[in-house]
């Protein structure tokens, strides 16, 4: 009877067969790399593989962690995502904000960005993934170890691959039932399949993926990473985007390739299939028939490969050479700490490894000492000291994650001028980086408004508060997409605070000369204004507030120019707007 269930589920679908075709695929164009990304994990998370000739130590020289933490410091810090109303809706451009706002706080966006930036150091590669769950917009980092893409994916766009495949998704097998989404037929074969089976069975044809997965865990010592002791049956899922075309067109005209999403279980059935949009929501622009909702970057990014290099790949071979000199410095302190003798055995009554050592002991030898024993010699090796600091010099260099950046002081006397220089030198090319990181902002930001386009439906309202203008008070309210989305909709701003800080002074250094010529023009003073609120890092929302009142002030003076002059109001107070201004027209409830 096992063999009978057995061979039911085993009968091929074709759409099963290109699936597992494409992954195969995916998988082939990345294993490459699986080597070095190893290494260069273990490396940063201070694990070494031992071995007889040039690692007998279990030591590690930190330089891969010590470059890679030197190098993240600056460029740790996430972009300023603003959205604009192209309606002029301030009141809908509010909310917006607030609800971006509220989403990089329950997602942890700032340790996430950390995060997705380290990987792209240990890996080249870094991935993320957009989805709606529980009613709220969920941003997952993601292992690049789990994503494959086509080897004929251009490297700069990652929606020009043919599929995209997420793989190591587990999941109970008891919960796909609850999934509404999820052929349940399929699900009963999954059910079958694992009745005649114990526990966890992978019967796959590329095991070896699951394989590397389990390594770098296994180097960290977890023992059962392979065959975890579980309280039931997991089954692996796979999320793959393909293009196809859609067969469900009533009107028999051929439709243009659009994204198709497969969930498949095991390499054995595929629980669902349905065009991206239908899942996501229909876009003005019909976005998700041609967008992942996955967004991917690299600081390395070149024309021939995807999987382009990180900083872990410049430091893994300096580091390795570093640690087994370290090695063998440690074994030869060891070695020569202990000491080793020759020994004439001709006498068989002298047996020298009985001699236990004790202070000022005295050991009888048949003879001259000098003509039995001879100690044998191990060389100093400390003048390798010296070379391990010429690569690790080396490694520096290449890497920028150079000795000043660290705060280390250099023996060489210069300059304050000279160590300042050579500072900002390596902050601007480590700065570099933002050109890669800000476009990867710009991209989520469109993925978050077009998932609210799409689902506002999926969406739950959110409480937010305020505190209100020319007041203490603190306001409160629920809003959904309703109160925010208009018939234009948004356009982001996106600020590189690298770039931003590299170019403020400079800027406002120019806007000063061109005032001084034109001292009486309004819009070159409101463009001045506004420049120096971002200087002083106010936040956009913030800068809006200040320019509306700054402009309300100018009306009210060009209105009466008595007050220009200073006139004091009647209450001895500054002059005030006729109106009191509302707080941001949020109001409390109840």
């Amino acid at each position: 009877m096992e063999e009978i269930q057995s061979e039911e589920i085993k009968i091929v679908d074709p759409e099963l067969e290109m699936l597992r075709l494409n992954r195969q695929s995916g998988y082939n164009y990345r294993r490459r790399r699986q080597a070095d990304w190893l290494e260069n994990y273990t490396l940063y998370r201070d694990r070494v593989t031992i071995n007889r000739l040039t690692q007998r130590q279990t030591v590690n020289i930190p330089l891969m962690k010590q470059s890679v933490r030197t190098l993240l410091k600056d460029v740790d810090d996430m972009p300023v995502i603003y959205f604009e109303n192209l309606d002029n809706d301030r009141q809908a451009e509010i909310f917006q904000n607030e609800h971006w706002r509220i989403t990089t706080e329950e997602n942890h966006m700032e340790l996430q960005d950390i995060v997705d930036k380290r990987q792209v150091f240990l890996f080249g590669r870094t991935f993320d993934q957009w989805q709606i769950v529980d009613g709220k917009i969920k941003m997952t980092v993601q292992d690049p170890q789990d994503m494959l893409v086509s080897r004929h994916c251009d490297p700069f766009d990652l929606n020009s691959s043919r599929f995209l495949i997420h793989t190591h998704i587990f999941v109970p097998l008891s919960t796909l039932k609850n999934n509404p989404d999820y052929d349940q037929a399929e699900v009963k074969k999954l059910e079958k399949f694992y009745g005649t089976l114990q526990g966890i069975l992978k019967k796959k044809d590329n095991v070896d993926m699951m394989v590397e997965k389990n390594e770098k865990m296994q180097e960290m010592g977890v023992p059962d990473v392979a065959d975890p002791v579980l309280g039931e049956t997991y089954v692996e899922l796979s999320l793959q985007f393909l293009y196809r075309e859609d067969e469900k067109d009533k009107d028999d005209k051929k439709l243009e390739e659009q994204l198709f999403l497969y969930v498949e279980a095991d390499d054995q059935v595929i629980l669902m299939k349905k065009p991206l949009e239908e899942i996501l929501g229909v876009t003005e622009d019909n976005y998700w028939r041609n967008h992942y909702p996955y967004v991917s970057w690299g600081d390395d990014v070149e024309r021939q490969d995807f999987w382009s290099d990180g900083i872990g790949d410049i430091i893994r071979g300096p580091n390795k050479v570093v640690n087994s000199w370290y090695s063998q410095l440690v074994e030869n302190r060891t070695l020569r700490n202990y000491g080793m003798h020759y020994f004439d055995s001709s006498d068989e009554t002298f047996m020298p490894q009985t001699f236990a050592p004790v202070p000022w002991g005295w050991y009888p030898v048949p003879g001259k000492p000098s003509d039995v024993l001879q100690k044998v010699d191990i060389p100093d090796l400390s003048e390798s000291l010296d070379e391990m600091q010429f690569v690790i010099q080396i490694s520096e260099k290449a890497s920028g994650a150079t000795a000043t950046q660290q705060g280390v002081q250099t023996e060489r006397k210069i300059t304050l001028g000279e160590v300042e220089l050579a500072l900002n030198e390596a902050k601007e090319r480590v700065k570099g980086m933002s050109k890669f990181y800000t476009p990867a902002w710009k991209q989520r930001s469109e993925i978050f408004l077009k998932l609210i386009e799409g689902r506002p439906d999926l969406l739950d309202a959110v409480k937010i508060y305020k505190k209100g203008r020319n007041t203490r008070d603190i306001f409160s309210r629920e809003i959904d997409p309703k109160d925010w989305m208009t018939k234009l909709g948004y356009r982001t701003r996106v600020w590189s605070q690298d770039e931003k800080n590299a170019q403020d002074t400079e800027t406002l250094n120019k806007l000063n000369a061109v005032k001084s010529v034109m001292p009486d023009n309004p819009k070159l003073a409101e463009v001045y204004n506004r420049k120096l609120l971002e200087f002083v890092d106010l936040s956009p929302e913030e800068i809006n507030d200040i320019m509306e009142f700054e402009e309300q002030k100018r009306e009210m003076m060009a209105a009466n120019p008595l007050l220009g002059a200073g006139q004091p109001s009647p209450q001895g107070q500054p002059a005030q707007s006729a109106q009191p201004t509302q707080p941001l027209s949020i109001q409390p409830q109840g």
